[in-house]
């Protein structure tokens, strides 16, 4: 097969690493030009987490896009987060083709428990950015307020009850779970608090 090559850009959550080898081979092996991630953050590449530089992959991921014809998001069960959706939003403004690994319908298939550790591990995270954030200004943080209400009402209702259920591995390890590490959501709370009580003291 010769000629001019459709170029796919590859997107999708960087814990997916096996399936990113396997769908960059089988389409470079269809006759597309695939571009993929440069590195896998949440499959131990540390260097992703260092100041400025996820921001500056993220940034550069938008250029790849740029440069394709199409994105083939990688959404293992249905999973899409945020950094996903926002390629998946910017290749659709920018008339580019979306193709899934897996159907987005797909998300049904996921148990009420899943689907609420993904979506409160996408809020987690969404509110740690916050508020990294918050030292340049509290107005990042203040955008979060629903979220960070939401967080404690989950906190408080529904946690434990998932948390017991992971142990157990009714958890598939393809939805997101950042919210259900031991105290990372207790301990995201009670910096939240300690910071805005730190503020009214100012």
């Amino acid at each position: 097969m010769t000629g001019r090559y459709k170029v796919i850009t590859l997107c999708g959550s960087t814990r997916f690493k096996d399936q990113f080898y396997e769908t960059q081979k089988r389409l470079t092996l269809e006759g597309n030009i695939v571009i993929s991630v440069g590195l896998f953050g949440h499959s131990g590449d540390a260097e992703v987490w260092t100041e400025g530089t996820k921001e500056m992959l993220d940034d550069m991921h938008k250029r790849k896009i740029d440069m394709a014809d199409a994105i083939f998001v990688i959404n293992v069960g249905g999973y899409i987060g945020s950094s996903t959706r926002s390629e998946i939003e910017y290749a659709t403004a920018t008339g580019k083709e979306v193709m899934y690994l897996e159907e987005p319908g797909r998300a049904a298939d996921l148990t009420a428990a899943e689907s609420r550790v993904a979506e409160q591990s996408a809020r987690l995270r969404e509110v740690a950015k916050a508020l990294r954030k918050a030292k340049e200004g509290l107005e990042a943080l203040e955008a979060q307020k629903a979220n960070i209400a939401r967080l404690e009402e989950y906190l408080a209702t529904d946690w434990k009850a998932d948390y017991e259920a992971d142990e157990k591995g009714e958890i598939s390890k393809t939805v997101a779970r950042d919210v259900l590490g031991q105290d990372t959501l207790y301990n995201l709370l009670e910096e939240i608090s300690e910071f805005y009580d730190n503020q009214s003291q100012q």
